[in-house]
């Protein structure tokens, strides 16, 4: 019992998300990204943060480095180099981040769409709702018409 009381204080070193000790299963990975929530300050989170985490970076990295072979072989080389990952990843950024416009330029198309007046309200009473076109308060269903009972077939089924 001994030796694993001090097993177990060899590994309270590292923590765990949720604050308990970590289980020998514990990936060290697992352990960097929750290294890197308290490294920016973040202490309150669910402990699936470290697993979506983890799963974006090894989707992210598959990506980069099968990017990478492609550009390898489209280059004729036998092993990837850390040019095609520069590619790999410099194409990433390109494909997947945009960079917002620039302040002036929004600035600039707010003054020309505020140029236009809007259109005067008109004078009513009630719910004001855009055009019928825009609005989705049409009738959307047809109502199934009766078969019509002739007095005949009501009498005729009253009698039996």
């Amino acid at each position: 019992m001994a030796a694993s009381s001090s097993q177990a204080n060899t590994n309270t070193s590292q923590t765990v998300p949720d604050g308990n000790t970590p289980a020998r299963s514990t990936p060290k990975d697992a352990l960097v990204m929750a290294a890197i929530l308290k490294e920016m300050g973040i202490s309150d989170y669910e402990p699936r943060v470290v697993n979506q985490m983890l799963e974006f970076t090894y989707r992210y990295i598959t990506t980069v480095l099968d990017d990478a072979k492609v550009y390898s072989s489209h280059a004729n080389k036998k092993e990837i180099d850390a040019d095609d990952i520069r590619l790999a990843i410099q194409s990433r950024l390109d494909h997947s981040y945009t960079n917002p416009p620039p302040r002036d330029f929004l600035i600039e198309i707010a003054r020309q769409k505020n140029r236009t007046p809007l259109p005067q309200l008109q004078p009513k009473s009630g719910l004001r709702l855009p055009p019928d076109r825009y609005c989705l308060t049409g009738t959307n269903y047809k109502l199934k018409a009766q078969k019509k009972v002739s007095v005949n077939n009501l009498c005729h089924a009253h009698n039996q």
